[in-house]
């Protein structure tokens, strides 16, 4: 999924624990093959090709994801949206023509956009109802991963494992022997360290606003795109979310870093599940209980 996968594991059988990392490597592999939106033959490919043309059975993983990211939509009032795809090529396209899409163009792909067309059906049969309309997983699929080379270590019976991936998504079983869980540091918009937290069975997706982005007529467009406007976020900020799922986790990053502030009652429907969001300027906003969840603690102040 173009980045990197570490899992650190504490166990009295090495050569069992390799053995473990080598099958939750072979599961990640597996599934990047089938939720990639870069290779023309994946499953996810070929499903978007079909848009528009009725109810097509999918595995039953892409089932799962695509069910768990409909209901994510709903609870976030559709700022969260893995329908952009459309738009995700516009603005790439735009970049590589160093020229802003006009009004029509997004107006055009704005109707293309919206989890509401994307219908399940039971028997693991989804459908997406427009043509054109095309899923982008990107902003989830990494945790989804996460969540299950969780659930493989711990039909393993393993009590103490962090799973890294590419350092924005992760869940811990357990802690570390003697520790109260496993450490994890939070950066600022600038960089700089803000905070540490501890993760103890849970979760946690961390997601900046500028991590990626588009350069156009030298201005910069962050890589998240607001599904209700059709537009790239531009404010430089970071935002963590810690659940205790990964795959939960990541999509509530996405409507902090495009909304900032103001998202964090939409985290806080969810139980279990808190946030921080910091500012360009430095300035953290947290939701009610994020210092109790994340058991934070300030490193350093702006």
């Amino acid at each position: 999924m173009g980045t990197f996968l570490e899992l650190t594991l504490w166990h009295e059988e090495p050569e069992k624990a390799q053995r473990i990392i080598r099958d939750a490597v072979q599961e990640v592999h597996r599934l990047e093959e089938m939720l990639s939106n870069y290779d023309p033959e994946s499953v996810l490919s070929n499903f978007n090709a079909e848009a528009g043309t009725g109810p097509k059975r999918v595995p039953a993983e892409l089932f799962d994801l695509l069910k768990t990211a409909r209901a994510l939509s709903e609870k976030t009032d559709g700022v969260f949206d893995v329908t952009v795809g459309s738009l995700m090529d516009l603005w790439s396209e735009a970049a590589e023509a160093n020229q802003l899409p006009s009004k029509k163009q997004l107006n055009e792909l704005l109707a293309t956009v919206g989890y509401r067309n994307l219908v399940l059906h039971g028997a693991e049969e989804a459908e997406i109802k427009r043509r054109g309309m095309k899923i982008d997983l990107g902003g989830i699929g990494k945790g989804f991963a996460v969540d299950r080379v969780v659930e493989r270590l711990r039909a393993q019976q393993m009590t103490s494992a962090l799973i890294n991936f590419g350092g924005s998504s992760m869940a811990a079983i357990g802690a570390p022997p003697g520790e109260r869980g496993w450490r994890v540091a939070v950066q600022g918009a600038d960089g700089r360290l803000r905070g540490a937290l501890y993760l103890r069975d849970t979760a946690l997706s961390t997601s900046g606003s500028m991590g990626r982005w588009w350069s156009i007529k030298g201005k910069r467009y962050g890589h998240l795109i607001n599904p209700l406007s059709g537009y790239p976020v531009t404010e430089k900020r970071v935002a963590t979310a810690v659940t205790r799922s990964a795959t939960q986790a990541e999509a509530l990053t996405k409507p902090l870093v495009l909304l900032g502030k103001k998202a964090l009652p939409t985290v806080e429907k969810f139980s279990n599940a808190a946030a921080v969001v910091i500012s360009e300027t430095g300035a953290a906003s947290f939701s009610r209980e994020f210092r109790v969840i994340a058991s934070w603690k300030d490193i350093s102040q702006p």
